[in-house]
């Protein structure tokens, strides 16, 4: 996998289940992956503990108070704060490309012509794909649809 690219599964105490990580490497993804957990996390100990340095931990104060959620609640059970953070620590990791899972995805899978689905085995390839995509064009975004959108 290219060294300038990377993967973040955002996740909160769900140390035990962890389903994207291990369907990234089942599926032959060979490149980075970070476990993206805040700092008010109250299982931080065992995530490191399990993870090691593919846990990075970013300030959910901070990032909430950086972001207009343009209501008057006082929700901390949200993930934007989260995928906000993701761009400063790309920057901060050195990674020009990342992409942004969620901790519970149990597959991938494409659309062919004339086929209702198909499963993707080889995520290296795929995600180069998509990468060299957005290199080759102005678009600085793609997303995945998940199956239930």
């Amino acid at each position: 996998m290219r060294s300038d690219f990377c993967v973040f599964i955002l996740t909160h105490n769900r140390v035990d289940r962890q389903k994207t990580y291990g369907l990234l490497r089942k599926l032959h993804y060979t490149g980075p992956i970070f476990l993206v957990v805040d700092n008010e996390d109250p299982s931080l100990d065992e995530y490191f503990a399990r993870y090691g340095d593919e846990v990075v931990v970013f300030n959910k104060r901070f990032y909430e108070d950086t972001n207009d959620f343009v209501d008057n609640l006082d929700k901390q059970n949200q993930v934007v704060n989260a995928r906000n953070a993701l761009w400063d620590i790309c920057r901060e990791l050195g990674y020009k490309y990342f992409l942004e899972l969620d901790d519970d995805y149990y597959y991938f899978g494409h659309k062919e012509p004339n086929v209702s689905s198909c499963y993707t085995y080889d995520l290296d390839a795929m995600f180069e794909i998509f990468v060299k995509y957005l290199e080759s064009t102005p678009i600085t975004s793609i997303a995945f649809a998940q199956g239930g959108d």
